[in-house]
């Protein structure tokens, strides 16, 4: 009995300096671990694969040989499936070792924050949310955009293209607080606008479209998550609405089509001009929401992680949050940041129109 207790510690022994010896590099360098849990197949592949794009920019623009760590990225495939999330975060943390965790929405963040609070790694989701939302996680952060600041952008596109309102909202999720938001200020105004709700799955349009024509609505925004929000704008088109009277929310993360040429669309987590241009150029792939989110939560790993380096080990979950916390307004790909006191890391919304098969500032 003696012996076989002492083979099982001797095993236990070697797999725990097995899994030590997986987080050193070639240079001798403790590793820390980013990863990411994006779609990378299925109808949403072209999401995750942007954002995937992202964290790999991030890091191809640092020599690791100046740095205090090696940087490793792991990445896993959800499917798009919200069902997938608590097993594959229990495998990066448990299996892979990572130490930071990002992934698309907040929905999918929301399922695995038990699971890297429990286990102590930092977690990252690209989302809006309402500006007081209350923190999921404790290391938990989002970088998005305010509700709030998105209502107001679409305020401001129907305060300068005057007319009578009507939105078509999808009564699901974060949508309804931007509803709420928006017909708070719309009631500021002298502002005939309807707002026509309608629930997921649903597909034909086309009597309320003719009805708000009827009744002499003549400007048309779309508040809603895919299929539904190409459905409302297809059933739109057909009924020969023009697309400059037409605005959108987060239609680029669609890809640029001929639906979508000539539309504008409220969004955010953007990057620069020339940071979508090289993209484009680097990986043949078109920017949606998350790529520069991507890209700034890498970045700002590795800068955490360097400031708080230590000659003996690694920072924990703990101080690289206070870190982060403690940064306030910082500059960042996706504009001017700011991090909250309940994680939520803000970024301005803008608006892009597609232009020429691409998706570009409407100053482009």
């Amino acid at each position: 009995m003696k012996k076989i207790l002492l083979s099982l510690l001797m095993a236990t022994a070697l797999v725990a300096c097995g899994n030590k010896a997986q987080e050193q590099s070639n240079s001798g360098k403790p590793t820390i671990k980013i990863g990411g849990i994006f779609p990378l197949s299925g109808s949403q592949a072209y999401l995750g694969e942007a954002a995937k794009a992202g964290m790999l920019k991030a890091l191809s623009e640092h020599n690791q040989d100046q740095l205090h760590y090696n940087y490793e990225l792991v990445f896993e495939d959800n499917q798009g499936k919200l069902s997938t999330m608590s097993t594959i975060a229990n495998k990066m943390i448990l299996q892979d070792h990572i130490n930071a965790i990002g992934t698309m929405i907040s929905t999918y963040a929301q399922v695995m924050a038990p699971i890297a609070d429990r286990h102590g790694a930092v977690q990252w989701a690209f989302s809006w949310e309402e500006k007081g939302y209350k923190r999921f996680g404790k290391y938990a952060f989002v970088q998005g955009t305010a509700t709030q600041d998105m209502a107001a952008e679409i305020f401001n596109w129907v305060s300068k293209n005057k007319g009578n309102i009507a939105v078509f909202a999808q009564n699901a999720g974060t949508i309804a607080q931007v509803i709420d938001s928006l017909e708070k200020k719309l009631n500021t105004g002298n502002i005939k606008y309807i707002i026509n709700k309608f629930n997921p799955g649903e597909r034909d349009f086309r009597l309320t479209i003719a009805k708000a024509k009827e009744n002499g609505f003549n400007k048309f925004i779309i508040l809603s998550m895919p299929p539904e929000k190409e459905i409302v704008l297809k059933q739109l088109v057909e009924a020969q609405i023009a697309k400059e009277d037409i605005l959108g929310l987060c239609l680029d993360m669609a890809k640029p089509n001929e639906l979508y040429e000539g539309m504008k669309t409220v969004t955010y987590n953007f990057g620069t001009q020339q940071f979508i241009d090289n993209v484009m150029s680097e990986y043949n792939l078109s920017t949606v929401f998350g790529t520069a989110g991507a890209y700034d939560f890498t970045n700002l790993m590795v800068d955490a992680y360097e400031h708080l380096y230590k000659v003996d080990g690694k920072p924990t979950a703990e101080e690289v949050t206070a870190y982060i916390q403690n940064k306030k307004k910082y500059k960042c790909m996706s504009g001017a940041c700011e991090v909250l006191d309940n994680g939520f890391i803000i970024t301005r919304p803008k608006i892009r129109v597609c232009k020429d098969g691409k998706w570009r500032y409407i100053d482009q």
